[in-house]
C-alpha cells in the first residue's frame, strides 16, 4: 500500500492537467472525493476539471461545489491529461457521455474503496489504488494527503469529513472502527463542524423526496417472514413528482425492525432499473448483486439493468431474492 501511495503522489506532483470523474448518480463520497483532490491540485498550482453528468440538489453545502463542470459544458481539448476516477473502478459505472469524453485518453488513476468486481480496464496503462477496508473513498484520500505531509485546508477537510460521514451512515454502519473516529477527530480539529454536515445531509429533505417516500411506504412488501423488505418507484413516479435526484431510501428500509435485507428498486429511465441492496451483518448482499453484474460492499451493494418490462422484472426479482435467502 505504501508503494501505491507513492505512485499516486508522484502522479499528482509530476503532472500538470487532470480530469476528475466519479460514478453514475454520484453520491456525497464520490463528489467530495473529486472536490478534495481538485482543491489539493489547485494548491499545487495544477489544473483539474471535475466533470459530472448532473449536479445533485444536496451538494450545494460542500465547499467549492460550484467548480463542478457539467459534461455538456466541457469543450476543452486536452493533450495528455491524467484521468482520476474516484469511488468506482469500473468503466461500466461511468456516465455514458463522460466515458465517451475520456475513453481516448491513456493515463488513468483509480482511487476506490469498493471490492473489486470488474476486470475491465479504462486503459492498459491505468494505476489503481483500491482499498476495500477503507470506509469511504475520502478516508483513503485523507491517507494519501497525510503521506504527502500536505497541510489540509478547512475546505478540503470539510469535503473529506462529509464523504466519510455519508458513507458510514452517520457512523452507524459495519465499516466503522476506531480509526474512523480518529480521522474524523483530526478533520474536526481543522475547524470542521460535524453538526453542519449532518444537518445539511439529513435535515434538508425536499418536498419531492417526501412525496417519493410516501409512495415507497405505500408499496412496502415484506418477504421471507418479514426478514426482507422491498419497495420501488417507477419511471412514471419520477415523471409525476418531477424529481430525478431522489435520495436512496434503501438504508431507511433496512432500519425497519426485524428486517435483515432491504431492496429499493428505481426505474429512473424507461425500462432501466437501478437496485440498491442493503443488509444487516452477518447477512451479505454483494454476492446476490453479482448475479446481476453488480457489486459494492458486503452489506451495501447494487446493480443497474436494462429490462423489457418493469413489472415483469419486479416479479422475477422478488422470487429470486426469496429463493436466494431462503436457503
Amino acid at each position: 500500500m505504501k508503494k501505491a501511495f507513492k505512485k499516486v503522489l508522484n502522479i499528482f506532483y509530476s503532472s500538470e492537467e487532470f480530469i476528475l470523474v466519479t460514478h453514475l448518480n454520484p453520491d456525497i463520497d464520490g463528489i467530495s472525493s473529486m472536490l478534495s483532490i481538485h482543491l489539493f491540485l489547485k494548491a499545487l498550482n495544477k489544473i483539474s476539471y471535475p466533470l459530472i453528468e448532473e449536479i445533485p440538489d444536496n451538494v450545494g453545502f460542500l465547499p467549492f461545489s460550484n467548480v463542478l463542470i457539467l459534461i455538456e459544458n466541457f469543450n476543452k481539448q486536452l493533450k495528455d491529461p491524467w484521468v482520476i476516477v474516484v469511488d468506482t473502478h469500473s468503466p461500466g459505472r461511468i456516465n455514458e457521455k463522460i466515458y465517451q469524453r475520456i475513453s481516448n485518453y491513456k493515463k488513468f488513476l483509480i482511487i476506490d474503496h469498493h471490492q473489486k468486481e470488474d476486470k475491465s480496464l479504462f486503459s492498459s496503462e491505468q494505476i489503481s489504488l483500491i482499498d476495500p477496508s477503507s470506509p469511504s473513498t475520502t478516508f483513503l484520500i485523507y491517507k494519501i494527503f497525510k503521506k504527502s505531509n500536505f497541510k489540509i485546508s478547512f475546505e478540503i477537510a470539510y469535503n473529506l469529513l462529509a464523504g466519510l460521514y455519508y458513507d458510514t451512515g452517520c457512523f452507524k454502519y459495519e465499516n466503522v472502527n476506531k480509526y474512523v473516529f480518529k480521522v474524523a477527530s483530526e478533520l474536526c480539529n481543522l475547524g470542521v463542524n460535524p453538526y453542519q454536515i449532518a444537518s445539511s445531509l439529513f435535515e434538508n429533505i425536499s418536498l419531492e423526496e417526501i412525496e417519493g417516500l410516501k409512495i415507497i411506504l405505500e408499496r412496502l412488501e415484506f418477504l421471507n417472514n418479514e426478514s426482507i423488505v422491498i419497495s420501488y418507484l417507477t419511471y412514471d413516479d419520477f415523471y409525476r413528482i418531477n424529481y430525478k435526484n431522489l435520495g436512496d431510501f434503501a438504508n431507511f428500509l433496512r432500519s425497519i425492525k426485524d428486517v435483515k435485507i432491504a431492496a429499493f428498486i428505481k426505474e429512473t429511465e424507461k425500462n432501466v432499473v437501478s437496485v440498491s441492496l442493503r443488509s444487516k451483518a452477518p447477512i451479505e448482499v454483494i454476492e446476490f448483486a453479482r448475479i446481476f453484474g453488480g457489486g459494492g460492499h458486503k452489506y451495501a451493494s447494487g446493480f443497474k439493468l436494462k429490462v423489457k418490462n418493469f413489472y415483469e422484472f419486479l416479479d422475477s426479482f422478488k422470487k429470486l431474492i426469496q429463493e436466494y435467502y431462503g436457503k
